[in-house]
């Protein structure tokens, strides 16, 4: 599926949602769907793609922080203009990104990637959101199932479209789950250390369709990666990253 087609199938999903009394009242006000965070140029043409991904935005994005200077013009417009669209989501991290991407950042120069690289040597990471590119209020776990299931899944659609190389995740085995599900249908787990003492303090990696690493983490009351040192989990990151 092109680009355009997934940014104009996206808003038509928004705008259905914000017409269906189930969700209209759970949406953030003043949002937009946040299909990628980062610049996808760069990352479309970086040595190796590592994508990033949570289940679903932040109300945090929007409201009084303001993280995108283009919101207003594209809400009032009668259609999306795909041009603007994807210049601010692909300024994201150019200019006051949500403090919570810190906690994946720093683990992505294991891979000689980064958010918003600095050098020309280093690949571009992408992030995206498993279950819906809506920001809601509450966050997606607290959702009823009647909420969620009126929620379109883009997911395999841009995952299909951005073809990565690392996934880089942090999800609940259910969730898990229905992520590897997503990527292919053949899954061989490659990589599995616990904090010694600590079975519920983890990194795993798989192998999806011998070719997708997916690689997920301890997430602990929020954090990904949480529970765990900075030094354990980045030197499980650098044996993993000698299986790709």
């Amino acid at each position: 599926m092109e680009l355009a087609t997934l940014i104009i199938q996206t808003w038509q999903d928004f705008a259905k949602l914000k017409s269906v009394p189930e969700t209209a009242d759970i949406l953030v006000p003043e949002s937009m769907p946040l299909l990628w965070f980062g610049n996808l140029p760069a990352y479309q043409t970086s040595s190796l793609r590592v994508l990033t991904v949570s289940k679903n935005p932040s109300d945090a994005e929007f409201g009084a922080n303001k993280r995108f200077k283009e919101l207003k013009d594209l809400l009032t417009a009668p259609s999306v203009n795909s041009a603007c669209y994807q210049k601010a989501l692909n300024a994201y991290f150019q200019e006051a990104p949500n403090p919570w991407f810190k906690q994946l950042a720093k683990f992505l120069p294991v891979f000689d990637a980064a958010y918003a690289p600095e050098k020309s040597t280093q690949s571009c990471a992408l992030h995206v959101d498993l279950f819906t590119p809506i920001a809601t209020t509450p966050v997606w776990p607290a959702l009823s199932k009647t909420q969620q299931a009126q929620f379109e899944m883009i997911f395999p659609k841009l995952l299909a479209y951005l073809q990565p190389d690392i996934i880089l995740t942090s999800l609940s085995a259910p969730n898990l789950k229905i992520l590897l599900g997503k990527v292919g249908d053949q899954v061989e787990e490659i990589f599995n250390e616990e904090v010694p003492g600590k079975a519920a303090k983890y990194v795993r990696a798989y192998r999806v369709d011998q070719s997708v690493i997916v690689i997920n983490g301890r997430n602990f009351q929020g954090t990904y990666f949480g529970g765990m040192t900075e030094s354990f989990v980045k030197t499980c990151l650098q044996k993993i990253k000698a299986l790709v």
